[in-house]
Order: structure tokens, then sequence, then C-alpha cells
């Protein structure tokens, strides 16, 4: 309970510093060897002053002299860095790299600095601007918060830990998660575009393992071999575009359509080949450049 109310008190100071580490949002606080180093420091203190040992006294002032400076420096390491989110487009249900730039207002080196993510933690010596990546996993489709950074630095001896949580302005996307098609899918797709004027030219030929469209069986060779055997169709370079039609997609929900869409989105984006996007009135442009890939992942992620 007590570490719950904590943690809603340093999510919420985070929350009014957004993408900033300040004074507004920092903290510090020995750890267990901090706590043992601060008894060891009053007991010699207390040695020196019912017994009159000097060495006690000289232990002390060492050892507070030391703490103190462990403050002040481990507290400096931390202080003043902006931090952004570079990559805002991931797919759901995947572990993906959030990609962080950190940068340092007073441009000095900060060594030993964690970065603690729910999937993943690294550590980092940061020097003017530093990229650091991150594993993390999304749940589901549409518009999301950037995730929460938790940011710890114990350095310089270890006895004193400054810590806080960084959250951030940006907003991700988060598209539906790709994926592939069955061969009836693309046999869909196939017939769609032949409508449309499409082409595919001939492949190969491959042994069949599964159930296919009976339109597609070698039976020439299957009779040879003794075995099924199905015609390798792909793309021809020389095709104007590719239509992905949502509402001409088979599938079991509108959420797997969305699913086969990313797919096909990143497919054909990979191949470059031209390709568009239809959904009841909504008709995207033909083009296979990176910004058309991804103003289609975020209409899905939005649809």
């Amino acid at each position: 309970m007590k570490n719950s109310f904590w943690k809603k008190i340093i999510l919420k100071k985070s929350l009014k510093n957004l993408n900033t580490i300040s004074r507004k949002n920092l903290y510090i606080f020995p750890n267990l060897r901090g706590f043992q180093i601060a008894a060891l420091i009053f007991f010699c203190f207390a040695v020196a002053i019912f017994y009159q040992n000097n060495f006690a006294l000289l232990l002390s002032i060492v050892l507070f002299f030391i703490y103190f400076i462990s403050i002040l420096i481990s507290y400096q390491n931390l202080l003043n860095l902006d931090l952004s989110i570079n990559n805002k487009l991931h797919p759901a249900n995947k572990f993906v790299n959030l990609i962080y730039q950190i940068n340092d207002k007073q441009n000095r080196e900060r060594l030993n600095v964690n970065f603690d993510l729910e999937n993943g933690t690294t550590k980092k010596d940061i020097n003017h601007k530093t990229t650091i990546n991150l594993k993390y996993k999304f749940d589901k489709r549409g518009k999301v918060d950037t995730p929460t950074l938790n940011i710890h630095s114990l350095f310089p001896f270890g006895i004193i830990k400054t810590f806080t949580n960084v959250s951030f302005k940006e907003r991700l996307t988060i598209y539906p998660e790709p994926i592939r098609p069955s061969n009836e899918i693309f046999d869909q797709l196939y017939q769609l575009n032949t409508d449309e004027g499409f082409d595919y030219e001939f492949d190969k030929i491959e042994e069949n393992k599964e159930n296919i469209n009976l339109s597609k069986i070698s039976w020439k060779h299957s009779s040879i071999k003794k075995k099924l055997y199905e015609k390798k169709f792909k793309f021809s370079n020389n095709l104007q575009h590719i239509t992905i039609d949502l509402q001409k997609i088979t599938a079991e929900s509108f959420e797997k359509k969305l699913s086969y869409a990313s797919y096909l989105i990143e497919y054909f984006y990979q191949l470059k080949k031209p390709f568009l996007l239809k959904n009841k009135d909504f008709i995207s442009a033909i083009a296979c450049s990176l910004d058309h890939r991804n103003k289609l992942l975020t209409y899905l992620a939005n649809a």
C-alpha cells in the first residue's frame, strides 16, 4: 500500500514535467548499503564522543564527506536531461524496439544511468545526445500514451539512489498485428486484382501440402508424380498497382481483416510494388513509399 502511494505521487509529478528531468521530479534516497554506511557514521561519531577516540572521529568525518559527495554527484548525474521518442508507429501484439533520444542540457558526461520499462532494462553512459532501445509490447491498436520510463542511478559509490519517472507528451500509433493471410485470401486478392486488369506471372511448380483452390493444381505433373502439385505465381514486374479492398477480404472478424491488411501493406511495401487501400468510402492514393505505408497503417490503427 505504501509503495503504491509513493508510485502515484511520483507518477503525478512526472505528468506535470513531461519529457524532462528537473528538480521538480527528481528524487534521492539511500539504498540498503547507504543506510548501513549512515549507521556506521553515527556509530563512529558516538564512539568518538563517548570514548574520546580520535580515530573514530576521523573515520566518521571521512565517511560523512564521502556520503555527502555521493549525494551531490548522484543528484547531478540525472539532473537536467530532456527525453523524446523517435519512432511513433508500431504493430500490436509484438515486441518492438522503442527508441528514446536523451539530450543533455549541460553537455557533460553522465555515467551508469539505468533505464527500465516493463519488458526490458539497459544501462548507458550519456554524453550530449544518446539513443537507447527498449523492448515493449502493445496489447491493442489505436492511439496510446508513450510508456513511462523509469530512470535511476547509483553512481558514484553505490550508496545513494537517485531516481525518477519520465512521462511523455508524444502519443504512439499502434496498428493491427500483421497476420499472414491464408492461401485462400491470396486467391481472393488474385481474383480481385485480375478483375481490375491486374496480372500474375508463372513462377514454379511445388508439391501441395495443404488444401488449395483446385484451379491451381498442375494436373499434368500430379499424374506423373502421383502426388498433388500446385502452380506457384508471383506478381509480375510490369503490374500497374495492387488493390487491397477490406470489403472483399474474407475473415471471421473485422479485426482479422485489419490484421490481414496490415500484413499485405508491409508485404507489398517490401516488394516496392505500388498499392492502394480501399474500405467503404475510403480510397487511398497509389504508391509504395515509406510515407504511404505509414499513412495506411495509421488509417488501420484508427479504423
